[in-house]
């Protein structure tokens, strides 16, 4: 006992004389890191596509808008799905991303991200589009899930530049009357600041707007089909990318808080213009995704923003794509 306790002693002091020993620099902590992270993308093959996501920040609302965002819930329901999704302790909160899609005939933008002059923490999709390696003048198309502005101004910042130069924008035919019919400008729940902000996206390309028909399995680019999903707005939809017998689906907003509104699909939203329309588009949805297994994302799908829909009871739950390093 006595030799274990003298080697014992013998160990402790020869630490703390290596301690002693060591530069002041490398004994103490790393001073903490701040400021902005890096551009993000993630860059993935869909048979012989390329599609990459663009990180373009996030939004959020406060606890006293819950209400208003999902008028069906009651907090002893979704407190327990807000502690499940690591509640923000001020609200709500969702990513904000964009998809960059070569087909390897064209580039293509599906969304484009918001702006820090509508939503503080948004606006950063061209940095990352120009991180992944691509530039906003190499994208030949926009496509517009539906113009909300968090989807749509990162088209122009101040309605008069085109960020995306040489890009066609096309969005449905019912979407684009929506927001640019004065008539229509009551039915906007959001109100007259997102009219606005939507307004102000696509006004640069006036001329380089293609309007066309909601419809099921329109092919709008070679390889790209549309998913009609109204509600949500009238012209809101998704898109399919299939290449080589691979088939993968892009949301617009079917869902803005995954955890919540899969675990309850059938809530209405407050912020949708036909809530029991977006609460028909989104378990349509759901049930396709559930049914065949295929990769889907969407504009607030959580970073890195692929993955799979599958059945959890009376609701669903989002499966993550792992990343994969080959």
């Amino acid at each position: 006992m006595e030799f274990q306790r003298r080697n014992a002693l013998l160990g402790a002091a020869a630490l703390a004389a290596m301690g002693s020993a060591l530069p002041a620099a490398a004994q103490a902590s790393p001073p903490p890191q701040r400021g902005a992270n890096p551009p993000r993308f993630l860059r993935i093959k869909h048979g012989d596509m390329e599609v990459t996501t663009l990180l373009d920040g996030a939004m959020g609302g406060t606890n006293a808008n819950i209400q208003n965002f999902f008028p069906d819930s009651r907090p002893e329901e979704i407190t327990p799905l807000r502690a499940r999704a690591f509640a923000i302790e001020r609200g709500l909160h969702q990513p904000v991303g964009a998809y960059l899609v070569h087909t390897g005939r064209n580039l293509v933008m599906i969304d484009c991200g918001g702006h820090s002059s509508f939503i503080p923490t948004t606006g950063g999709t061209l940095d990352a589009l120009r991180a992944s390696g691509y530039t906003p003048e190499q994208v030949d198309t926009v496509l517009l899930t539906h113009i909300h502005p968090e989807h749509a101004l990162g088209l122009s910042y101040d309605g008069a530049t085109r960020n995306f130069p040489n890009a066609e924008v096309v969005v449905t035919q019912i979407d684009h009357q929506f927001w640019t019919d004065p008539a229509m400008e009551s039915r906007v729940p959001q109100g007259q600041r997102f009219i606005e902000a939507g307004r102000r996206a696509i006004r640069p390309y006036q001329g380089r707007i293609r309007t066309v028909e909601m419809r099921q399995d329109l092919e709008v680019l070679p390889g790209i089909f549309m998913d009609p999903a109204p509600g949500h707005t009238p012209g809101h939809v998704s898109f399919r990318l299939t290449s080589q017998n691979e088939t993968m689906l892009i949301w617009g907003d079917i869902a803005h808080q995954m955890v919540i509104q899969l675990a309850r699909p059938r809530w209405r939203v407050g912020v949708d213009v036909d809530g029991a329309m977006g609460v028909e588009s989104r378990v349509r949805t759901l049930n396709m995704l559930a049914d065949t297994g295929i990769l889907m994302g969407g504009v607030h799908v959580p970073w890195p923003g692929f993955g799979r829909i599958i059945r959890d009871g009376e609701g669903f739950l989002y499966v993550p794509r792992p990343q994969q390093f080959s």
